[in-house]
């Protein structure tokens, strides 16, 4: 039953059920934004004492304002820093808060013309008018964004001629207990068609188990990246606050390089020294695959 904006200010929290994690988490509620059914999830933003304004797809966070910029810089940066030369072309899957995309046009000198794909054009428009994370012109013809309103297994079938030198994948967190065509072979088969020889491919994988050596997400996501060929790639991670966990990524393609002063003066947490840490794994959070 989807509860109103009303039920959920006056309830004064909103409790999380993330499909991949097993414990639930409330958060205080100041105000109720949003809840309602966007295309294909049910979308609720509300605004939190500690963590700002926070989205929530099927009960799962997305992100919030407090803190939004750790991941989607860790998500992107690092593979865009690794792109050789200008008149690249770039495909970011899912994003639908618009950040991703407003984190590459800070390359615009590397870039040539970026392709947007996500397939909830109500969430898109939902989160442009009250998260506001991406200034407007991202929206824009004018740009060098095109959006498509559409599923990513539809986009990259029919995708003929352009091969991308970086895809970025940003889509709900991985579920190796649903069985769906997100992450499974056909999708790398098909993301290996469009991508270009020497093209990087980053994504997130999910939460990182502590204790264990354990990452279900990612464990998932390169089963189906290494049948395919993509067999170099390299875990990272970092702590995010308003997930209370860490979280995983990760990148297959060119080395990954050091920042320029220059590009630094662009970020909010990305550098060459944070880059260090996120790329190292300390001994109770290394992983089952070695990496």
């Amino acid at each position: 039953m989807i509860q109103t904006t009303t039920e959920i200010t006056e309830q004064g929290y909103y409790e999380e059920c993330a499909p991949v994690q097993h414990s639930t988490t409330r958060y205080a509620v100041s105000k109720c934004i949003f809840s309602e059914n966007t295309d294909y999830a049910h979308t609720v933003i509300i605004d939190n004492p500690d963590y700002g304004r926070m989205l929530f797809l099927d009960k799962e966070l997305q992100s919030c304002s407090y803190d939004e910029k750790i991941y989607h810089e860790t998500l992107v940066h690092p593979a865009l820093n690794s792109l050789k030369g200008d008149e690249n072309n770039i495909l970011v899957i899912g994003g639908a808060e618009g950040a991703t995309v407003r984190e590459v046009l800070k390359w615009k000198r590397k870039i040539k013309n970026i392709d947007w794909v996500d397939i909830d054009k109500k969430l898109v428009n939902v989160c442009k008018e009250h998260l506001q994370y991406a200034e407007p012109k991202i929206y824009s013809t004018n740009e060098s964004v095109k959006f498509y309103a559409q599923d990513i297994m539809v986009f990259l079938e029919n995708c003929t001629g352009t091969k991308y030198n970086c895809i970025i994948i940003d889509l709900p967190d991985p579920d190796p207990l649903v069985n769906n065509s997100l992450y499974g072979s056909l999708f790398w088969t098909l993301i290996k068609n469009v991508s270009s020889s020497d093209g990087i491919i980053v994504t997130h994988t999910g939460p990182v188990e502590p204790g264990y050596g354990r990452q279900p997400g990612l464990d998932f996501i390169i089963k189906g990246a290494f049948d395919v060929g993509f067999e170099n790639g390299k875990a990272y991670h970092t702590y995010i606050p308003s997930f209370q966990s860490e979280w995983g990524f990760w990148i297959y393609g060119s080395s990954i390089r050091e920042f320029s002063t220059k590009m630094i003066s662009k970020f909010n947490v990305m550098d060459s020294e944070y880059q260090k840490t996120i790329f190292h794994w300390d001994r109770h959070w290394q992983l089952s695959t070695g990496q």
